[in-house]
């Protein structure tokens, strides 16, 4: 019956799309399926000139302070730390638009289900069950490419180093980068797991994910759309100095998402 009415809810969803013309996965810019040149210029970054349908940001009375993707009409995943001391009532999400103030689908948070035994050192997962259900587009779930591929980051995150707090940027960032040697995210103090995390952004220029990105996705360019493949979970240094990021590896915990959200395979 769960997988009925998964199959109805997105059926509904895809007719609401068809006759309304609600944003498609496929963003700024489409992406390419070879890895081209990798943008040196959310630290090191550039402005997102149109908006992710799926992006979201996870807000507090205050403001932005965390991201998340949008998986299904009724779901968002984001990482564990970012909501492991909030309850439901607390949050509000903005869903779809390139600035975190206005734009997009405004929703609140009916549910907040962490994974299992997850921490912001491993399984830094997390679920997010709208209180109501939001017709734009949702990112499906990929697959890690081989080590070299292409990715994107996208966040509301600090664009400057070295600081321990910083207001949002008003637009959304995004970075082009590559899926980097777990190694060379290796930190001793807090060191990657291969099989469920995944290392990227550019050291060569020292542009990469900070603070204000956690949660928010890590992309693949799959046939003119996106793919999700990360849930951005920590700088591997904590002034992000050195361009690298650590992302929890969605796809690894996909039976996790399934079992909760009722999402098809």
């Amino acid at each position: 019956m769960r997988r009925l009415q998964s199959i109805m809810t997105i059926l509904g969803v895809a007719l609401v799309l068809a006759l309304t013309g609600a944003p498609s996965a496929q963003a700024d810019p489409g992406p390419s399926n070879t890895e081209g040149t990798v943008s040196p210029a959310i630290i090191g970054g550039v402005e997102a000139t149109r908006a992710y349908s799926f992006m979201v940001s996870i807000q507090d009375a205050e403001t932005h302070f965390c991201g998340g993707s949008l998986i299904s009409p009724s779901w968002v995943v984001t990482a564990l730390h970012c909501v492991v001391n909030h309850t439901p009532e607390e949050l509000k999400l903005r869903i779809g638009s390139l600035r975190w103030q206005t734009g997009g689908q405004e929703r609140g948070v009916d549910q907040i289900v962490l994974y299992p035994g997850g921490a912001p050192e491993a399984h830094d997962l997390a679920l997010l069950k709208l209180d109501q259900v939001v017709f734009n587009a949702p990112v499906r779930i990929g697959t890690r490419p081989a080590e070299g591929g292409p990715t994107r980051l996208i966040g509301w995150g600090c664009t400057v180093p070295w600081q321990s707090f910083c207001n949002p940027p008003d637009v959304l960032q995004r970075l082009d980068s590559a899926v980097r040697p777990a190694s060379a995210c290796d930190n001793p103090g807090n060191p990657i797991d291969p099989a469920t995390e995944i290392c990227t952004g550019n050291p060569d220029t020292q542009a990469g994910p900070c603070r204000g990105d956690s949660g928010g996705p890590l992309l693949v360019p799959s046939f003119g759309t996106w793919r999700l493949i990360g849930a951005f979970s920590r700088m591997n240094d904590i002034f992000c100095r050195d361009g690298k990021g650590v992302y929890t590896d969605v796809a690894a915990h996909r039976t996790w998402i399934e079992s909760v959200t009722g999402l098809l395979p």
